[in-house]
């Protein structure tokens, strides 16, 4: 009985790192130049250029919760994109995304702050905010 326990704890402690690792292997990324982008993210390479660049993943369980807030900013924001892993996952290594959802705050040209894992979209609009 003490053994299953043990591997229980095991288990439990191995996620809560490996989610630890995640983000903070996401945070590492603030304050790296982007450069190597394609289509309509080449513009957020630019001095001067803000917006927000949300990584979903089809089969993401959280995405399916995040992508209907993101696509409801996307109505009133035009500096919001979406990239979808499973066609683009070279935009993803530029970024350093290492997890689905997440999304990326680009202020000019930089990447300012990252957000892994599902937001409230009154989050995502004051981060909108204070890029302006």
């Amino acid at each position: 009985m003490i053994i299953f326990v043990y591997i229980i704890a095991g288990i439990v402690f191995l996620f809560i790192g490996l989610q630890l690792f995640m983000v903070l292997s996401a945070k590492r990324t603030k304050g790296t130049k982007l450069s190597g982008l394609s289509g309509k993210l080449k513009m957020l390479e630019r001095n001067g250029s803000n917006g927000l660049v949300y990584f979903f993943s089809p089969s993401c369980r959280a995405c399916t919760m995040q992508t209907p807030v993101i696509k409801n900013l996307q109505k009133s924001h035009s500096n919001i994109f979406d990239v979808d892993i499973s066609k683009d996952i070279n935009t993803a290594r530029i970024f350093g995304v290492k997890a689905t959802p997440t999304t990326v705050a680009v202020k000019n040209g930089i990447i300012d702050r990252v957000f892994v894992g599902f937001k409230k979209q009154d989050i995502i609009e004051k981060q909108l905010m204070e890029m302006r």
